[in-house]
């Protein structure tokens, strides 16, 4: 079993490139994942020698390549020079993976909200950039091209590379009073933009009474004429027209998937799944079956508290993984691990199913304990 670590560029280099090295061989983690092009985040830094917080809106961390077209990752206003460039320079004995956020932009898409996810009311999701459209495409496909030619990085992972769904995590000072439920979030995060529409319509659905049906079950369910818990699965099996505009956008996806596939060249691709929810990647436009032609392997966030609960939401994935690796990540601090017990445990039991690969999140986030901790569920797994 191999072992990483997903990290901020600020926390590596406030530290120390050649500092977190050595303290991460120490535990026994031999990859970095960093974040290269991200999302907003407000991060609590708790070891961090020079902050103990830091705001970035979405931005890359590195210095842009040509060739993005209408849209290009706007590098982090407070980067001297080009921090992924200057740490995969001073490091020397970890491998270096680019964790690569894709359409989950609240700053491109509140400058271009013509290329944004559009609700069935018609409504702009500015934090999700659309996978539909040739704008979008293009941006994704020269982010993976510009990372995974950049020195020193040895894989690329790629986060919301998809239908980014529903409510969109926080990402703002969020106000929603009313129970949405599964059914509800997957609904608002179904895209009505004109490329999605036009693609429905050329497969021959009728595009119009998907998106009513779509916005009438929404208005249902805020009213309480349908049950926040109702299953998606159970109520697409009824909606045959929103089945077949569903369909739709999991080809589109696959196409997406084929150009980052030629995009990285020789690079391996690993691909986060698990959301909304651990086997239902189908929601935000991913089928499972179908993508894994073009990545290398998928990897689960399964940031859950108790050893049962990891191992169901692994089990989950790999019923819908057919032959393709399942690397997992945990985050072991709050709010999901509190001990280091716990930790044990579930590294044993992730190493006994063929887990290949762990990945930990994250370590400029996690307090000190929590990276002892790491250090101890290593070494009573290699040991």
């Amino acid at each position: 079993m191999d072992f990483a670590t997903w990290a901020y560029p600020w926390d590596v280099l406030d530290e120390g490139p050649e500092r977190v090295e050595a303290r991460l061989r120490e535990i026994g983690i031999g990859e970095l994942n960093l974040a290269t092009n991200y999302h907003t985040v407000q991060a609590f830094a708790p070891h961090n020698p020079e902050r103990r917080t830091l705001f970035a809106r979405a931005s890359s961390y590195f210095e842009p390549g040509p060739d993005y077209g209408r849209l290009e990752p706007v590098p982090y206003e407070g980067m001297d020079g080009d921090w992924v460039d200057e740490i995969g320079a001073e490091l020397t004995d970890l491998a270096l993976t680019s964790w690569t956020v894709g359409c989950h932009n609240s700053r491109l898409g509140m400058r271009h909200p013509e290329y944004t996810l559009e609700t069935a009311h018609g409504d702009d999701l500015v934090f999700g950039l659309c996978p539909s459209q040739p704008a979008v495409q293009r941006y994704l496909t020269a982010l993976v091209s510009d990372v995974a030619s950049r020195p020193g990085i040895e894989r690329v992972e790629l986060e919301t590379f998809d239908y980014f769904h529903g409510t969109g995590w926080g990402w703002h000072h969020q106000k929603i009073h009313a129970r949405l439920g599964a059914l509800g979030e997957f609904l608002l995060g179904v895209c009505f933009c004109d490329h999605c529409r036009s693609n429905a319509a050329d497969a021959g659905v009728s595009v119009d009474g998907v998106r009513e049906a779509v916005a009438d079950t929404i208005d249902d369910i805020v009213a309480g004429a349908i049950a926040h818990d109702r299953s998606p699965e159970a109520w697409l099996r009824e909606h045959d027209a929103v089945a077949a505009y569903v369909d739709v956008r999991e080809a589109t996806l696959e196409g997406v998937f084929a150009d980052l596939r030629a995009a990285a060249g020789t690079t391996p691709l690993g691909y986060y799944v698990g959301a909304p929810e651990p086997g239902r990647e189908w929601m935000v436009g991913a089928d499972l079956d179908r993508l894994a032609e073009y990545v290398d392997y998928y990897c689960l966030p399964a940031y859950e508290s108790t050893t049962e609960d990891v191992l169901a939401a692994y089990r989950a994935v790999d019923e819908v993984t057919a032959d393709t690796p399942l690397h997992v990540g945990l985050l072991p601090g709050h709010p999901a691990i509190h001990d280091r017990s716990t930790l044990v445990d579930i590294l044993t039991e992730l190493q006994a199913a063929g887990v290949p690969r762990v990945s930990f999140y994250n370590y400029g986030l996690l307090p000190s304990r929590s990276l002892e901790w790491v250090g101890a569920a290593i070494d009573a797994v290699d040991g």
